[in-house]
């Protein structure tokens, strides 16, 4: 039997996000999914990332807002902590994060949160998803609202990529 998510009500959406409506605007759904992201947890990503040349990387903890109770109803993900992988490996081209940063991210997950994905920098190669990183997104983070964000710190780009496919997301707006 597969474990039950905490899966939020989009209709609950404004009251946990006052303010997101009028960022989302007229934006339907159909576009795929929708990234909310607290300040403090970008801040925290781009810190930890800052302008080291090896890649580094962690995981990304949030709520998750969807249409019905099932993953593939997933409609907007707000990213609410970073979670930096402290025991890693990585050179210019490459990271292995250990699976440490796993527990670590579950000890700090609140009661409707989940671990909704992964972050990681490619510097000075651009912010973009390579076939490694589309192999452990399809891997690791297989649900519709699963995210990966790639930043290219020496560059300052980004790329944000959703579910399984490495799809782009509809949009990404700062959580008010």
């Amino acid at each position: 039997q597969a474990a039950e998510l905490p899966l939020r009500p989009l209709a609950a959406l404004a009251t946990r996000l006052p303010g997101i409506d009028a960022l989302l605007g007229e934006l339907g759904f159909a576009d795929g999914l929708v990234i909310a992201v607290d300040a403090a947890a970008a801040d925290d990503v781009l810190r930890h990332l800052g302008s080291h040349h090896e890649e580094q990387g962690g995981l990304l903890l949030g709520e998750v807002y969807a249409d019905g109770m099932a993953p593939d109803a997933s409609r907007v993900v707000h990213v609410t902590q970073a979670v930096a992988a402290t025991d890693f490996a990585g050179t210019g081209v490459s990271l292995r994060m250990a699976s440490g940063v796993w527990e670590h991210a579950r000890r700090r997950l609140g009661p409707a949160e989940l671990i909704v994905g992964w972050y990681h920098s490619h510097p000075g190669l651009g912010a973009f998803f390579s076939h490694t990183d589309r192999r452990t997104q399809r891997a690791f983070f297989p649900h519709a609202y699963s995210v990966g964000w790639v930043v290219d710190p020496l560059a300052g780009e980004s790329g944000w990529f959703t579910g399984p496919e490495s799809a782009p997301p509809a949009r990404v707006v700062p959580a008010p």
